[in-house]
C-alpha cells in the first residue's frame, strides 16, 4: 500500500526551527553550573573521576563512569561563557532535531510517507510529559546523558537491521556501541544484555548475522567494563545516592506514573492503535479493552493536565494502580492481536522497556530523567503499531500537525519567559555583588515547573553561576511576580 499521505509544506521547517529556537533558550542550570567551573589539573580530572569542589561541599558532582556524558557535559556547560554560546543551544537543539528525524526514519514505510512519519516522530517528542522537558530536554547535562545515548541506540538498530559485514562497518558498530556504554548505567546495562541476546540469537539461529552480532558485543562489553571500573562506583551510598532493596516501593510508583501515567500522548495512542488492530481482526474483545482503557486514559489525562502547573510530579497509590492496569490490558490485547513479525518486535521493545527501567526500582534517587530511556522505546512501540494500522487501512494522522504546532508555539513562549527573567536577575546580581552587598534576593524563573532545580532553597547554582568564589554572597529566592 503506497501513502499518499504527507505534512503541509510549512510543517516541518516550523517544527525544526522551534526545536532549534528552544535549545538556543535552554539555560545552564543544577550540574551546568559545576561543569562551568571545572578544571583540569591532571588525567583524573579529565576523566571526571575525581570531583572538583573547590573547598564547598557539593553533593552530586560526577564521580562515575560516565566519561563521554559528562566530557561532553563540561563541553556544552563552558560554552555558555564563551563567545561561542550558541553551539550550545545548535548542540541542545541538534539533539532534540536528530530524535525527530531518527524516529521519523523508523517510522516511514510503504503505508507511511515521509512527512507523515515526521509529524508522527515530532508530535511524540515535543508533546510528552512535563517531567521530560524540566529534567531531559531543557538540562544540558541530563540532555547529553540522557537523550545522546539513545541516539546511538537507534543510529545502532538501524546498522544491526542492514546486517553489517565489511571491516568498515563492524568496526564503526563495535566503537557506537562502545561510546553509547559511557553515557549512563541503564543504557550500559542494557546494551550488554540486548548484546549477549543478539549474540547467542545469531550463533543458533542465523550464523550470517554473526560478525555484526560479535562487533556489537565486544564494543558493548568493552563499554560495559571501562564504565563499571570507574572508582566511583566503590563509594555508592557516601552522598545522596544508594542502591538496595529499601526504595524499591517509592520507585515503583515512580517508574509507573512517569512510564505510563504522565505521558498521555504516546500512551493514549498505543491504546488506541491497539483497539483499533483488534476490532480490525474482529477480535470479540475490542469493545472491552477499549473502555477499560478510555477509562483509564480519562484518568490519567486529569493527572497530565495538573503535573503541567506542577514544580515536582506527585507519585500515589492512585496512579501507580491505573498505569499497572494500563500495562496489564496492553499486554492482554497484544497477546490477542494476530501481528505476526511485528508483534514479536512489539514484545521485545516490550523486554527492552523492563530491562531499562528494572534496574531503577533498586536506585536512589529517581527522576523523570531516568525513565526517558524508557519513553523512546514507547515511542518506538507506537511508531511500530501506527505503521500496522496504516498498512490495514486506518486513515491518517496529519491532524497532529495542529496540536503539535501549538505546543511548539507555547514551548517556545514559556522558555522565552524563563530565559529573559534568568539574564535579567543574572545582571541584577552582578551589580549587587559589585556594588558590596552581602545579600541578593531573587526571583526564581516564572515557570520554574520545567526548569530544574528552581527553588527557594537553590545552593549550589546560586554560588556558581553568580559567584565564582563560593559563599561570599548569600542568594535568596522568592516566587517571580509580574510587577516584581
Amino acid at each position: 500500500m503506497k501513502s499518499h499521505s504527507s505534512a503541509p509544506r510549512w510543517a516541518i521547517p516550523f517544527v525544526l526551527l522551534a526545536l532549534l529556537v528552544l535549545g538556543l533558550l535552554f539555560v545552564p542550570e543544577c550540574d551546568d553550573c559545576y561543569f562551568i567551573f571545572w578544571k583540569f589539573d591532571s588525567w583524573q580530572d579529565l576523566l571526571l573521576t575525581r570531583p572538583n569542589t573547590q573547598d564547598a561541599l557539593v553533593v552530586g558532582v560526577p564521580h562515575n563512569g560516565r566519561y563521554l556524558g559528562n566530557l561532553l557535559g563540561v563541553l556544552q556547560a563552558k560554552l555558555y561563557v564563551t563567545p561561542l554560546a550558541f553551539l550550545r543551544g545548535v548542540l541542545l537543539g541538534g539533539a532534540l532535531i536528530a530524535l525527530v528525524l531518527l524516529l521519523a526514519r523508523r517510522f516511514r514505510s510503504r503505508a507511511v510517507g515521509r512527512g507523515e512519519a515526521f509529524l508522527l516522530s515530532a508530535a511524540l517528542v515535543v508533546i510528552s510529559s512535563r517531567g521530560l522537558w524540566q529534567q531531559v530536554y531543557s538540562w544540558g547535562a541530563a540532555l547529553v546523558n540522557y537523550l545522546l545515548p539513545m541516539l546511538g541506540l537507534l543510529i545502532l538498530l538501524g546498522w544491526m537491521e542492514k546486517n553489517p559485514k565489511r571491516p568498515t562497518s563492524l568496526a564503526r558498530t563495535a566503537l557506537l556501541a562502545l561510546a553509547c556504554c559511557l553515557f549512563m548505567e541503564t543504557v550500559t546495562i542494557y546494551l550488554a544484555l540486548a548484546a549477549l541476546a543478539v549474540l547467542v540469537w545469531a550463533w543458533f539461529f542465523c550464523r550470517d548475522r554473526l560478525p555484526g552480532a560479535l562487533a556489537l558485543a565486544l564494543g558493548s562489553w568493552l563499554g560495559a567494563a571501562i564504565m563499571f571500573l570507574s572508582p566511583g562506583y566503590a563509594q555508592t551510598g557516601s552522598d545522596t545516592r544508594s542502591v538496595g532493596l529499601e526504595p524499591a516501593r517509592d520507585n515503583l510508583h515512580r517508574i509507573v506514573t512517569d512510564t505510563f501515567v504522565l505521558p498521555v500522548v504516546a500512551t493514549a495512542l498505543i491504546s488506541f492503535l491497539l483497539v483499533w488492530l483488534l476490532r480490525r481482526q474482529g477480535c470479540p474483545w475490542w469493545k472491552l479493552w477499549g473502555g477499560v482503557l478510555g477509562l483509564v486514559h480519562l484518568v490519567c489525562l486529569f493527572f497530565a493536565v495538573g503535573d503541567l502547573f506542577r514544580t515536582e510530579s506527585l507519585y500515589s497509590d492512585g496512579q501507580l494502580i491505573l498505569g499497572l492496569l494500563m500495562a496489564a490490558v496492553w499486554l492482554i490485547a497484544l497477546l490477542q492481536w494476530r501481528g505476526g513479525a511485528a508483534k514479536i518486535r512489539i514484545l521485545l521493545l516490550a523486554l527492552s522497556l523492563c530491562v531499562l527501567n528494572g534496574p531503577l526500582l533498586f536506585v536512589s534517587p529517581v527522576g523523570p530523567r531516568n525513565l526517558f530511556c524508557g519513553y523512546v522505546v514507547l515511542m518506538l512501540v507506537a511508531g511500530e503499531l501506527y505503521t500496522c494500522a496504516r498498512t490495514q487501512g486506518l486513515k491518517s494522522m496529519n491532524w497532529l500537525r495542529f496540536p503539535l504546532a501549538g505546543a511548539c508555539v507555547l514551548l517556545v513562549a514559556l522558555y522565552a519567559c524563563n530565559f529573559t527573567v534568568y539574564h535579567q536577575r543574572l545582571e541584577y546580581a552582578w551589580e549587587q555583588v559589585e556594588a558590596g552587598a552581602q545579600s541578593v534576593t531573587l526571583p526564581l524563573v516564572p515557570f520554574n515547573g520545567w526548569v530544574t532545580n528552581e527553588f527557594p532553597g537553590k545552593g549550589d547554582i546560586s554560588y556558581l553561576v553568580y559567584r565564582q568564589s563560593p559563599w561570599d554572597v548569600s542568594f535568596t529566592f522568592v516566587p517571580w511576580e509580574l510587577d516584581g
